[in-house]
């Protein structure tokens, strides 16, 4: 089993980004229920693994229990301010579901028979969704809710978003939706005014260490924190991204920070002391350096994309925002105009290079258009 699957979070406690993970939690300690839930953010930020939690904290027979529990103390208190008064309105009873149960293993599996994961980039049509509209009012086999999940939900046509709206505004009460996308700005207004909707964020390098731990932990590796530093920030806010690296890591036995950079193609001049060279504007040295990594088989598009965030970190830097991200020397080597012009080059350099017959050629263009100007 690769290992983003083994040790994918089962509970709420065990979602890597804190943000959703409080969001759900006061959600699901609440009376309130939701009917329909919109998780949107980048890949690998956790968003199916949340949804198959929330399918298990549903229809979990010890957390639907604990669920009622919470229902029935909050119109108690409702009622009773005193009591509210008294206990500070607070209770405390898990919902967490207890993975132990038919149903969870069975949603952990995949088999459970009450929850459904469709994939909208392949089932966009309205033919799907009312076959989804006609089942959905029959009642559960084993559960207590039908639950839908429904992946990339962006990639939906016109006509069935248009049918879906109608389930949406009229569910049945046994049903809950989740719909997932990376393009939210892509779902029409009245899908998006009838869910609860949750961002999810691109990982922190502090969040994304916490998930490898879990998995270090777990298969008994010895990693050294630089390398563990490596891999969270070449995974660029992705949870799935940066357990894929440290698989491929331990396939290859390269869980120094050494082997990483050679693994990564970080192995060349940092992006750091290439833009001190840029601002030197010295083309000579440069073209060298680019020339060593087409020998050594870099990925200059990664590099490309590494000088890109260091850029927009100056350029943010300038206007005393998170200035601890880069050095104040490096800060002062370029004017606000100076960032503008690299940030607009390099943002060609990094499309013009995936067609690129020759690989490092826009990069070494860039250069020098950047050293003559």
């Amino acid at each position: 089993m690769v290992l983003y699957r083994k040790y994918r979070p089962q509970k709420l406690s065990e979602l890597d980004s804190s943000a959703v993970r409080e969001s759900l939690t006061r959600i699901f300690s609440s009376s309130f229920m939701p009917h329909a839930f919109l998780f949107s953010g980048s890949r690998g930020t956790g968003k199916t693994s949340a949804a198959r939690i929330i399918a298990k904290i549903l229809n979990c027979e010890e957390a639907t229990g604990n669920r009622e529990q919470v229902t029935n103390n909050k119109k108690k208190e409702e009622k009773d301010k005193k009591a509210v008064s008294q206990t500070d309105g607070k209770t405390d009873v898990s919902i967490e579901p207890c993975n132990k149960c038919s149903a969870c293993l069975s949603i952990t599996e995949g088999s459970n028979l009450d929850v459904f994961e469709i994939d909208a980039a392949s089932n966009r049509g309205i033919e799907e969704i009312r076959d989804l509209r006609e089942k959905i009012r029959l009642a559960p086999v084993s559960g207590k809710y039908k639950v839908y999940i429904i992946d990339e939900v962006h990639m939906l046509t016109n006509e069935a978003f248009n049918a879906l709206l109608k389930t949406l505004e009229e569910p049945p009460q046994h049903a809950v939706f989740i719909l997932a996308t990376t393009e939210p700005e892509k779902l029409p207004l009245t899908i998006i005014s009838r869910c609860i909707r949750i961002n999810f964020q691109k990982a922190s390098s502090e969040e994304i260490s916490n998930c490898l731990s879990r998995v270090i932990s777990g298969e008994k590796l010895e990693l050294t924190e630089e390398a563990l530093r490596l891999i969270a920030a070449s995974a660029d806010g992705s949870f799935r991204d940066a357990t894929k690296i440290l698989e491929q890591a331990v396939a290859e036995n390269a869980l120094t920070e050494e082997k990483l950079k050679v693994l990564l193609g970080k192995q060349n001049i940092s992006p750091e002391k290439f833009l001190q060279l840029i601002g030197k504007k010295d083309t000579k040295v440069l073209l060298e350096e680019i020339i060593k990594m087409g020998q050594s088989g870099a990925n200059f598009r990664l590099f490309t994309e590494d000088i890109l965030h260091l850029l927009h970190d100056l350029l943010v830097a300038q206007f005393g925002i998170d200035k601890n991200k880069v050095s104040a020397e490096m800060v002062d080597k370029f004017s606000k105009n100076d960032l503008s012009f690299l940030i607009k080059l390099f943002s060609r350099v990094y499309l013009e290079l995936r067609g690129a017959s020759i690989p490092q050629l826009p990069l070494e263009l860039a250069i020098v258009e950047w050293c003559e100007k």
